[in-house]
């Protein structure tokens, strides 16, 4: 008897096939060149997940090179939500954080493009990427240039990804306001989920920024969580435990499961454990001391104070007039208004004739180390381009009201030996050596303490006349100055496009470097007229 004939695959699972293998083809190729985790480059394995084209070191997704040569799809953590684990919704740009609709209410995530947004973590660095700064908010050294570090590869990362994704600057500080405005419980939030948030809720402010709050439950003198941690890895928690001591056992914790990143060894990734105690991946070895700020009952009195004083700013910014001025919003001039059967007043603004104390404006007579020694081959012009201007040094590490590691200072003469040029600056005693000053940029935080200084009386408020002029006589040194730095930061993009062979963002940056080169552009650059941004006051007259 003839044996039956085995039918063939049908054309449709043929196509299908060939359809699969054309897709892996094209993600492949068109997949990014560096690990989405830790952003260097090296031997790297795609995401299985649809059109993703993320791809990640083994290691840092917890798998072995072993697991690249089998063909077990693998999706990456970017595709569910990292508090409930269902399909995310909105996603961090710089990192595989992302959450779903329900649970965005319940982490520190602030969306700014449609499903696209920044996650707290990659925001702060991104903040301080921009402004170029030594220092991250917890007096942490960080260095944007030196490659062998982790917010360097950040950087570059963020300076190629931001033009795919069609974001700016700008959506980087709308995110950050945004955060800050955030209320207790977002609007997303499941009704079930709400009634847990309003369990206890208080501000992450102590730790130094202002922050999406967070649902904490308390059990004695530290929160559900930490107890919970504690108890699990055999500590007693009866007798209370100070924050030094919690973050000494988190540090021999790490140490004894060897949760170091093998490629930073500054990061740390978390465990099922230690994830249940900080609610992220990863977290920076020298974070861990301000991640516990939240956990300590002793913490929260302060806390409560700062939110409170958080949600009238929150209040009174809903009912600003709509028709201020886009400077007057800029100085976040809000005044007090805590009830809500105040009378019906009209609001006008009126220039001061003093120059507010914003970046925008000191950056018009900001010195860097680098410029003012460039200015001293000029000693004819040295004194009258550097007195007025401001420049930015360490702050005295004995001061403790001051929470930043440096400080922006306002030269106030110039003294001169047969060896070098000192410089006298305001509130500070001692005379200033060059090589004392920063070379890199002040912060929004630098910034904000400069402003405080001023209302307290401690420096002089220039007004606008003051400031333009100064900013003209400083113009064309700052840009010229400007411009090379660019030149050289652009190079170092190319090199190191070139190096990891991306393509796209090679021809970026020669278009960049290419423009900035042309002398009609240096031109243009330099006739700009630098523009000084008034103080506003508001004006109140009964309706």
């Amino acid at each position: 008897m003839p044996k039956p004939m085995q039918s063939k695959p049908s054309e449709n699972i043929i196509i299908m096939k060939k359809q699969r293998k054309q897709n892996k083809i094209i993600k492949d190729r068109d997949s990014e060149d560096w690990c989405f985790e830790c952003k260097d480059g090296g031997k790297l394995m795609i995401c299985d997940y649809r059109d993703c084209l993320k791809v990640y070191h083994p290691e840092c997704v917890g798998k072995d090179d072993s697991f690249m040569e089998n063909e077990e799809p693998w999706n990456c953590n970017r595709h569910s939500c990292l508090i409930c684990q269902n399909t995310a919704k909105f996603y961090c740009v710089c990192c595989p954080n992302a959450v779903c609709g329900c649970c965005i209410g319940e982490v520190e995530f602030a969306p700014v493009k449609g499903k696209k947004g920044f996650c707290d973590n990659c925001l702060e660095l991104l903040l301080l990427a921009e402004q170029n700064a030594d220092y991250d908010t917890d007096g942490e050294k960080v260095d944007f240039n030196d490659r062998e570090t982790y917010e360097c590869l950040f950087k570059e990362y963020w300076d190629i990804i931001k033009g795919r994704e069609g974001l700016t600057v700008d959506n980087v500080y709308s995110a950050d306001a945004r955060l800050k405005k955030r209320g207790r419980c977002s609007n997303s939030v499941k009704k079930g989920k709400a009634k847990e948030c309003k369990k206890l809720i208080i501000s992450e402010k102590a730790m130094g920024k202002k922050k999406v709050s967070k649902a904490i439950e308390f059990i004695g003198w530290g929160s559900r969580p930490l107890i919970k941690f504690l108890t699990s890895i055999g500590k007693d928690t009866t007798k209370q435990l100070s924050q030094y001591d919690v973050e000494s056992i988190i540090s021999g914790y790490i140490q004894e499961k060897n949760l170091f990143n093998p490629k930073k060894k500054r990061r740390i990734l978390c465990d099922p454990l230690l994830y249940s105690l900080f609610r992220r991946k990863s977290v920076d070895k020298n974070q861990i001391y301000s991640l516990l700020d939240i956990h300590f009952v002793a913490n929260l009195e302060q806390s409560e104070d700062d939110e409170s004083e958080d949600e009238d700013e929150i209040i009174l910014g809903e009912k600003k007039n709509e028709n201020i001025t886009e400077a007057f919003k800029k100085q976040k001039t809000l005044s007090s208004n805590r009830t809500c059967q105040e009378e019906e007043v009209n609001r006008t603004v009126k220039e001061t004739g003093f120059a507010s104390i914003v970046a925008e404006n000191i950056k018009l007579v900001y010195l860097s180390k680098s410029l003012v020694e460039r200015l001293l081959k000029q000693p004819e012009s040295f004194d009258c381009k550097v007195v007025g201007s401001f420049v930015r040094t360490k702050t005295d590490p004995t001061d403790y009201q001051r929470h930043t590691a440096h400080q922006l200072l306002q030269v106030r003469g110039i003294k001169k030996n047969a060896n070098e040029v000192l410089l006298q600056v305001s509130n500070m005693p001692i005379d200033l050596h060059i090589t004392m000053l920063s070379d890199s940029d002040f912060t929004k935080e630098e910034c904000e303490d400069l402003q405080q200084m001023v209302e307290n009386g401690l420096l002089k408020k220039p007004t606008v006349v003051e400031l333009e002029q100064k900013a003209r006589s400083l113009h064309e040194d700052i840009t010229k100055h400007w411009i090379e730095m660019e030149l050289v930061k652009l190079q170092k993009c190319i090199d190191r496009a070139n190096e990891k062979g991306w393509r796209a963002e090679l021809f970026q940056y020669l278009d960049k470097i290419e423009l900035l080169k042309k002398p009609s552009e240096q031109e243009r650059l330099l006739k700009q007229e630098p523009k000084v941004i008034a103080e506003m006051v508001e004006l109140r007259s009964d309706s």
